[in-house]
């Protein structure tokens, strides 16, 4: 789908001569680099895309970075990760239509489930399906906002270590 710039907010949506001018060339890298210009705190916590397709957006960080006293992930930082996940699949799906979209965090809930202990902490955010993200576009259009409930997971080992939960809003600017 083709999304152009009819708004009457001005907003610069791209089309996909735009996504293929080298402007937008690797979505892995863009939100690196958002993270490292913009979000000191995920930043300094050693967050990084580990892995993304369609399906799915895996980011990472160090335990050495973001352990408690106990040697375990702290909540804080599992919350921040598994959150940045969640945002993180809605920023790179939007870069492919919007240059500089303004997502804002509306809600969010974490279930700790039980310590995670792992080296690298992963947080995954399963993407919707692309009929869900045509209606999402869709309805900013309109509208000029519209929101999308996301989830993320980090594992430890073989079981949910926490469960997060948040629905995130895209704003015109």
């Amino acid at each position: 789908m083709v999304y152009r710039a009819d708004r009457l907010t001005g907003d610069k949506l791209m089309t996909n001569d735009f996504l293929n001018d080298g402007l937008n060339v690797d979505l892995d890298d863009g939100l690196n680099a958002f993270i490292t210009q913009h979000l000191p705190s995920i930043n300094a916590a050693g967050v990084k895309v580990e892995s993304q397709n369609d399906e799915q957006l895996i980011l990472s960080a160090p335990l050495s970075l973001n352990h408690n006293d106990r040697g375990n992930a702290f909540g804080g930082s599992i919350f921040n990760i598994a959150l940045m996940a969640c945002w993180g699949a809605l920023y790179i799906e939007c870069r492919k239509h919007i240059e500089n979209p303004n997502i804002v965090t509306r809600d969010g809930q974490i279930r700790y489930r039980q310590p995670c202990v792992e080296e690298t902490i992963r947080a995954t955010c399963r993407k919707p399906e692309a009929r869900q993200w045509d209606g999402f576009f869709a309805h900013y259009e309109k509208t000029g906002k519209t929101s999308l409930s996301l989830t993320s997971k980090i594992m430890n080992g073989d079981e949910i270590a926490a469960y997060f939960e948040g629905v995130f809003v895209l704003l015109s600017d």
